[in-house]
């Protein structure tokens, strides 16, 4: 689970590799190899037992990676005061993130609100492996988006008219692919009609758009999102809404989404954009000692001012938001606890 460096049993394993090449002839230089090794691990190391966190993320033009990079960077700032260590890693999304972390490759995620709910219950994407039922929420984060972008010259009115179109909808274990996934039942589409759709990574959507090897592209995203921005810099580009009926279809299936609007400005003088939207949580394992957890939180809200600036849909958060991530798994206890020291819970 965590990468604890378990420093004694280390030392004590040294200790008979020692004894066992003493007695053989002319091994002066292994027994000396093996002291100084001994000497390192029992050195008063920056912490007995040192935890190495791993956070997954998603990709480097979205919210969450800088988002990740941002804890992380508040938690080893400190880390001579707890002996927490974090490294964020750049992932393709949701889907992937939850796998890592139910396979242990990872402590800590931050994913869409809507797969941590099939992942805790083993729906959707996620009944093959069953109920993750140890995971656990840490905090909320930012409110994401769902949006879909086409050029300004196109002739592509509403989400109707991209049946059969070459749309990129984000690759396989994105949040963003498995949410299109969700709505595209609420298309009459056939399976010829789906054929063109791609899975790429959001790196060079922009041109893939403006140079016509692609119509659109489907993106659930904190706003302004880079990958949005990027694109506008090579063409113009408008923005195809959802539509109310299947808007309202998916909120009311799911309490995990939201209607949610775009709003004017995010780029340029675009018009807001109605659309369903649902939070970005950071995830870990009920096994995550509490400690490891509280240690993450307050690293965060002491560091808060400075989060805010990483991307512009994090610039309102507070304290008290972290703690509004109402979803069918419950909060981690070390979560519970520090959010009570806190005063945001009873």
């Amino acid at each position: 689970m965590l990468r604890y460096q378990t420093l004694a049993r280390a030392c004590a394993l040294g200790k008979k590799v020692m004894a066992v090449i003493a007695q053989i002839p002319s091994n002066r230089y292994l027994i000396a190899a093996a002291s100084i090794c001994c000497i390192a691990l029992t050195a008063p190391a920056a912490a007995k037992d040192q935890v190495f966190l791993t956070l997954a993320t998603g990709g480097v033009t979205g919210v969450y990676h800088p988002a990740g990079t941002a804890i992380c960077r508040a938690v080893n700032e400190s880390r001579s005061e707890h002996g927490v260590r974090c490294a964020a890693e750049a992932g393709r999304g949701s889907v992937g993130s939850l796998k890592q972390l139910r396979d242990r490759d990872v402590e800590f995620a931050i994913v869409q609100a809507d797969w941590q709910h099939h992942a805790y219950l083993g729906t959707s994407v996620f009944a093959e492996f069953g109920p993750m039922a140890d995971l656990r929420v840490v905090a909320g984060l930012h409110t994401e988006m769902a949006a879909i972008v086409v050029r300004a010259d196109s002739g592509f009115m509403d989400i109707s008219g991209l049946k059969g179109q070459r749309i990129n909808i984000g690759p396989a274990g994105s949040g963003s692919a498995a949410t299109w996934g969700q709505l595209s039942q609420h298309l009459p589409w056939s399976e010829e009609d789906r054929a063109a759709i791609t899975q790429e990574d959001l790196s060079g959507l922009g041109e893939a758009l403006c140079s016509g090897e692609i119509d659109a592209y489907f993106v659930v995203i904190g706003h302004p999102a880079g990958v949005i921005e990027e694109t506008q810099e090579v063409c113009p580009v408008r923005f195809i809404e959802i539509g109310a009926g299947i808007s309202e279809k998916m909120v009311a299936d799911a309490a995990y989404y939201r209607a949610a609007e775009i709003p004017s400005g995010a780029y340029g003088e675009h018009n807001a954009i109605e659309t369903i939207g649902t939070r970005a949580l950071l995830v870990t394992v009920e096994q995550m000692p509490a400690h490891a957890v509280s240690t993450v939180l307050k690293s965060l809200l002491s560091d808060i001012e400075r989060f805010r600036t990483v991307h512009p849909a994090l610039t309102d958060l507070d304290g008290a938001q972290l703690v509004e991530a109402k979803t069918e798994a419950p909060l981690h206890l070390g979560a519970v606890q520090f959010y009570q020291d806190q005063g945001y819970l009873p």
